[in-house]
């Protein structure tokens, strides 16, 4: 249970992709990786483990090698999560509470942030002297809810089904408007240990307060939030932090990349639909002088893993499932297919993943969308569009998708951490 445990933890630490990013950088740090700066000369840069943080939402880390780089190996996955998110100007009054204006982030359950204890966390930007600094930031205390209306006022709830109107029922309560004069930016920079006016501009998101925990009968399955899709990044750090010092004198470079903005089409700065990655690698593979064509035949070398949860059979929506392919929670690493090319998988990609999973004897599950049903997408098509790497879509089985909090196994972890410490190289 050592990757639970640890996942347990890295979920806890990790309330917005912010903190999951800076919470990545850590634990990278702490296994021997050097933090790069995208603004450094990278033509001389010597083998050995680096990270690149960008725009405090993404990540990618990687292993140089000594001489010329032939081959990439990349992981690629997520750090955010469907919520919700306060607006640029959030707090007004009505009725006598004071509330939050909030927009929703991705396709969230939107049920599911009622009645829970919510608290806030993400960054601020702080005028410190003459210059704009960023800090992160999280109140954990429950500061927010969103109540839900009493049955005694929708009587026909639990038969017609709950409707909500994202702009009128979803604003959280902060307190009682005659309670104070206390304002969110108070709130923040009391947090922060800094003058209110300090605060230039706050962007933060709700987060449920309750901490992931092992549950079942035989503490079999995880609850927690997010997830969807920090499992992923945690797999990912830790596989390719036990990447062995050989690797470094060898030519195939193992690469992590951590992507925000996924749920919401990847089109950003920090989505994996941006120039961060091709840039990356291409800067990795040509140090030294190396020419345009060497990076063409280093492309030409190389695999990507998209690594996002996967959708395990619901024993209450049975129906919903592709009759032949239901993924099981604690059965294994889901390799996912679209004939649509939702998901990147290829012939050659799956062959490549079911040998893997066979010289590590792992179990493997295969995942097919329902035909009538439209399919998801991950970050896999977009990549390998880009990158024109193969690429294959592998995930964790999981209930309880996009909702507060999700569900999944205890011993799935470890297991998709072993396939990916094989597609890095070792077996780990």
């Amino acid at each position: 249970m050592d990757a639970t445990f640890d996942l347990i933890a890295y979920l806890e630490a990790s309330p917005t992709p912010y903190h999951a990013v800076d919470a990545a950088a850590a634990r990278l740090r702490g296994a021997g990786f050097r933090a790069l700066l995208e603004g450094d000369d990278w033509n001389e840069l010597p083998a050995g483990r680096y990270y690149v943080v960008h725009e405090d939402s993404a990540l990618v880390a990687f292993v140089a090698p000594v001489g010329g780089v032939r081959g990439f190996r990349v992981v690629g996955a997520h750090t955010d999560s469907p919520n919700l998110r306060l607006k640029p100007r959030p707090e007004y009054k009505k009725e006598g509470y004071l509330q939050l204006g909030v927009e929703v982030y991705g396709g969230a359950l939107l049920n599911s942030w009622l009645d829970r204890d919510l608290g806030l966390a993400g960054r601020v930007v702080l005028r410190v002297g003459e210059r704009l600094e960023t800090r992160l930031v999280r109140l954990d205390h429950p500061r927010l809810r969103v109540p839900q209306l009493a049955i005694h006022l929708d009587r026909e709830v639990n038969e017609k089904g709950l409707v909500l109107n994202r702009q009128e029922h979803l604003a959280p309560v902060l307190g009682l408007a005659s309670a104070g004069e206390t304002t969110l930016q108070e709130l923040v920079s009391g947090q922060l240990g800094v003058a209110a006016e300090a605060v230039v501009h706050v962007d933060l998101m709700l987060h449920d307060t309750l901490p992931p925990a092992r549950g079942g009968a035989h503490d079999e399955l995880l609850f927690a939030a997010r997830l969807d899709n920090l499992a992923m990044c945690h797999a990912g750090l830790r596989a390719i932090a036990r990447v062995p010092a050989e690797a470094e004198g060898g030519s195939i470079a193992a690469v992590l990349a951590l992507f925000d903005h996924e749920e919401v089409g990847s089109q950003s700065a920090t989505g994996a639909q941006s120039y961060l990655l091709p840039r990356i690698l291409e800067r990795l593979s040509r140090r030294r002088g190396a020419s345009f064509d060497a990076h063409a035949r280093a492309l030409a070398s190389s695999f990507c893993l998209s690594a996002d949860m996967a959708h395990a059979v619901h024993p209450n929506y049975d129906s919903r499932h592709e009759p032949r392919h239901k993924p099981v929670l604690n059965g294994g690493p889901v390799l996912k297919e679209n004939a649509q090319q939702r998901y990147a998988t290829s012939a050659r990609t799956a062959g490549m993943v079911e040998d893997l999973c066979r010289r590590l004897d792992l179990p493997l599950q295969r995942y097919v969308n329902r035909t009538d049903l439209p399919c998801g997408s991950t970050i896999g098509p977009i990549t390998s569009t880009l990158l024109g790497i193969p690429t294959a879509d592998v995930g964790n089985p999981m209930l309880s998708m996009h909702p507060c909090r999700e569900m999944a196994g205890t011993e799935d972890p470890a297991r998709m951490e072993r396939l990916m410490g094989g597609f890095f190289g070792f077996e780990g």
